[in-house]
């Protein structure tokens, strides 16, 4: 903690810098909304945040004045919505399960009523939205017992690192999701985009800032803690990838038909994926698959959707629960021509026993083997060949879906990622059966045997 005077000025920037973003979102909802619009937005942001904390929730560790982690990502998670929520969603479960007391900021302030009842359930104290406290505050009264702070994404931390040095002690974790410049890299390289090239090398140089200023950083793939190290990163760095448990039982080639695609619109990979997928692999898989329908689960505007529906593509848009799609399909198709990370459509479809085919974009981190566990495929021709010799090979077919169950049990469960937290942030780990915390299922009995 600071002394006092860089403590004071380090709270001045902070306000006058999300003063100055306040301002700028009006602005851009004045120009796109108008007064009316933009005068009902800011009226429901600023209703109270009603996120309720039931006795269930681990009252003894309420009350044990146990270690505090403060953790900050862009937004509240919403699992049922995207990847990363998920992943946040499961750390912040395994976190309470260590023994942590936990308190989340969404950066943009917001906290929907699933979210809200997801993070009182699970007993954690929001702050940084209306009605409750802003974080210099919260930090000026909680900011001693604050051990661990989680910064998720590059553009969250750069917010909010400053503060933390000058008004905790804590351990400060930057948590890249995934390599933004990276994955910015690639979409500038595919789409022959200077100015993408540009914002590329900005985050770059940023996340590389971020990541020397931080106790520790936090990836979500080898793949990217390899090429960190060979770019001359010394400072430590964790594996801490997406969090997923088997959740289904024996598959049955025979009981499942159709092909998948789940991802939504507002994550460009995913945009451009359903482009390549629709305009380019579908016409060689009518050739192939003739009748076999592909079902496309995720927030897709309905403007895009008019342009995408036909007799063999039907898009479903956001959906209460993806389960019934993952356990009825016959083929999860991960067609991503561009981004980073970890890829939560294959750890998702794998945990149900989903058989994937993936691009080499996909496949990179996900300890993907052509023909073990997956089939991977790089151009439009080879992708639909892909997906016409899986749907037809039922003996494939079931050597991928269990081996599948074996790749998410090995590196991606919810064991490992608690081996992981407890590692990186130091402190022993508190018996489950102490608590009444939501935890992810046992994996070990659900692997179907050969």
């Amino acid at each position: 903690m600071r002394p006092s005077l860089h403590r004071f000025l380090a709270i001045l920037r902070w306000r006058l810098a999300r003063h100055g973003m306040l301002l700028s979102g009006a602005l851009r909802s004045l120009a796109n909304r108008g007064i009316g619009g933009t005068a009902a937005t800011i009226r429901r942001r600023l209703q109270p945040v009603d996120v309720p904390t039931p006795a269930a929730a681990t009252p003894e560790l309420a009350s044990s004045g146990g270690p505090l982690l403060l953790f900050i990502d862009a937004g509240a998670p919403t699992p049922e919505r995207d990847s990363g929520s998920v992943r946040a969603w499961r750390i912040l479960q395994s976190c309470r399960e260590l023994g942590w007391q936990l308190a989340f900021m969404p950066d943009n302030g917001q906290v929907p009523e699933p979210s809200a009842r997801l993070l009182g359930e699970l007993g954690v104290e929001v702050i940084g939205v209306p009605g409750r406290p802003r974080l210099d505050r919260w930090l000026a009264r909680n900011g001693e017992r604050v051990r661990a702070a989680f910064l998720c994404r590059h553009h969250v931390a750069r917010r909010h690192l400053q503060l933390l040095r000058a008004m905790t002690n804590a351990q400060v974790v930057f948590d890249t999701v995934d390599l933004h410049h990276v994955r910015l890299h690639r979409a500038a390289a595919l789409q022959a985009a200077p100015d993408l090239q540009v914002e590329a090398e900005r985050a770059r140089r940023e996340e590389f800032t971020l990541i020397r200023a931080c106790d520790a950083t936090v990836v979500v793939s080898h793949a990217e803690h390899d090429y960190l190290r060979q770019s001359g990163v010394v400072t430590p760095l964790w594996v801490l990838s997406n969090v997923h448990d088997v959740a289904a039982g024996e598959r049955r080639f025979e009981d499942s038909r159709d092909l998948l695609f789940v991802g939504g619109y507002q994550h460009h990979p995913n945009r451009e994926a359903i482009a390549w997928l629709c305009e380019a692999i579908m016409p060689e898989l009518r050739k192939r698959l003739p009748g076999v329908v592909l079902h496309l689960v995720g927030d897709i505007p309905e403007a895009a959707a008019a342009g995408l529906r036909s007799d063999d593509i039907r898009v479903h848009g956001q959906v209460p629960t993806v389960e019934p799609f993952l356990l009825g399909c016959r083929i999860g198709l991960a067609p991503l021509l561009s981004g980073a990370g970890v890829k939560g459509k294959i750890n998702e479809a794998m945990s149900h026993g989903l058989p994937v085919v993936a691009t080499p974009v996909a496949a990179e981190g996900m300890f993907l083997a052509h023909g073990e566990n997956a089939l991977i495929a790089e151009d439009a021709i080879a992708f639909a060949e892909a997906t016409a010799r899986l749907y037809r090979d039922g003996e494939l077919w079931q050597r991928l879906s269990r081996n599948g169950y074996r790749n998410i049990e090995a590196h991606f469960s919810s064991a490992l990622a608690r081996r992981t937290l407890q590692q990186l942030l130091g402190l022993p780990q508190v018996e489950e059966a102490s608590g009444t915390i939501p935890a992810g299922p046992s994996t070990a009995s659900r692997i179907p045997k050969e």
